[in-house]
């Protein structure tokens, strides 16, 4: 995926801004942290960006409202 780039481990500790949450990846729901972004997009949806352990790698994606969880 093009928009899937590696980040700090989880275990530096979510930034003031991130929340806890769940997103939906290959059917499964991961834990993991999200920013949204102010504004929804032309699409009428919230977006934010994800962080999430998946397998044991660090991921972090743009996902919209209906791919996460508030934990």
């Amino acid at each position: 995926m093009d928009n899937v780039r590696w980040l700090r481990p989880p275990d530096d500790g979510p930034s003031p801004e991130e929340k806890p949450c769940l997103v939906h990846s290959d059917d499964e729901w991961w834990e993991g942290t999200l920013v949204w972004e102010p504004v929804r997009r032309p699409d009428g949806l919230w977006w934010a960006s994800v962080t999430y352990r998946k397998n044991g790698e660090v991921v972090t994606e743009e996902r919209s409202q209906h791919d996460v969880r508030a934990r």
